[in-house]
């Protein structure tokens, strides 16, 4: 009898089935920039060189784990060193990451004030990593029935797999948007075939589109009622073509996420909700109801909830 420890890179997709069942899968904590500043000291500090503030922040944008942060560091030192210096620069790290087409993290912020149609959304993306994601929608009223539906911005197919093969799925969020319009029309009041739609996702952010679903549904309820949404409040769960709000994957890095984002409150399913979630520095609401996601981000509708409170 023996154990044998592995690690791997590779997402658990990848791995043969045969295998995967047979092992207990740890999934360790994906780097945030923070850890890759620590990193890049480090890594400077060994070979004996110095760095400036800028050149750190500008490789913690780009390196999403510690062997790029560490093999920046070591290609800028050697162009340091061509010169006879022993600071490493800013242009030295500039030049690495244009040469080495490094792309930036997908790092967003949450607005600086509410607009019509614009909702926090939150996803997940590589190894388990959260992140917000900007939905918006605009609507313009046409003649009655003769409205249309036009979404951009999702990845309508993904290849998955390893070098040996790969396998081909389909996008689910357009599933989502159907879902959402059923919704509207049915729960919320509101004939969506009156409006000319269009939904965007900007960004090219990887959608995990089950779990969008809510922040689609919020997003075009704005947009066609020109009800502005709260900047501050992000969300994530799948709905239902009866309203109600489904569990999602990836809740925990999802609100870690928002809180980075600068979001002060986080809409989760009711059937997510963990007890741990209580000792939380940001607000975090369970729901089980599109209804209720609506009262929690529409200015308007909170504002109605609030005066229904006060004369009870």
């Amino acid at each position: 009898d023996f154990r044998l420890i592995s690690a791997t890179t590779r997402s658990p997709e990848e791995i043969p089935p045969a295998i995967r069942s047979r092992c207990l899968e740890i999934f360790f904590k994906p780097l945030l920039p923070e850890d890759i500043c620590v990193i890049v000291k480090n890594a400077v500090n060994k070979i004996g060189f110095e760095i400036d503030d800028l050149s750190i922040s500008t490789i913690k944008k780009y390196a999403t784990n510690g062997r790029e942060a560490v093999n920046i560091i070591q290609m800028a030192a050697g162009l340091a060193t061509r010169e006879s210096r022993k600071r490493i620069e800013a242009r030295d790290v500039e030049w690495v990451i244009n040469s080495g087409q490094y792309t930036p993290r997908p790092e967003r912020k949450v607005n600086t004030k509410p607009q019509v149609g614009l909702v926090n959304g939150l996803a997940v993306y590589g190894p388990n990593m959260g992140i917000l994601l900007e939905i918006e929608a605009t609507a313009i009223k046409t003649e009655k029935g003769q409205g249309n539906l036009l979404v951009t911005g999702v990845v309508e197919e993904e290849e998955m797999g390893g070098s040996a093969h790969r396998l081909k799925r389909k996008g689910t969020a357009r599933g989502s948007v159907d879902n959402v319009m059923t919704v509207i029309r049915k729960y919320l009041g509101i004939d969506s075939r009156d409006y000319d739609i269009h939904l965007n996702f900007p960004g090219g952010v990887p959608l995990d589109g089950p779990s969008a679903g809510v922040a689609i549904a919020v997003s075009i309820y704005s947009a066609i009622n020109n009800l502005p949404v709260d900047n501050y409040v992000a969300m994530t769960g799948e709905l239902s073509i009866r309203g109600y709000v489904k569990p999602v994957g990836g809740v925990i890095p999802k609100i870690e996420a928002a809180k980075r984002a600068g979001a002060k409150t986080v809409i989760i399913p009711k059937e997510n909700w963990l007890d741990s979630f209580k000792t939380y520095d940001l607000k975090i609401i369970a729901v089980d109801r599109i209804e209720e996601v609506i009262e929690h981000v529409i200015f308007a509708r909170k504002a109605e909830m609030r005066n229904k409170t006060v004369s009870v």
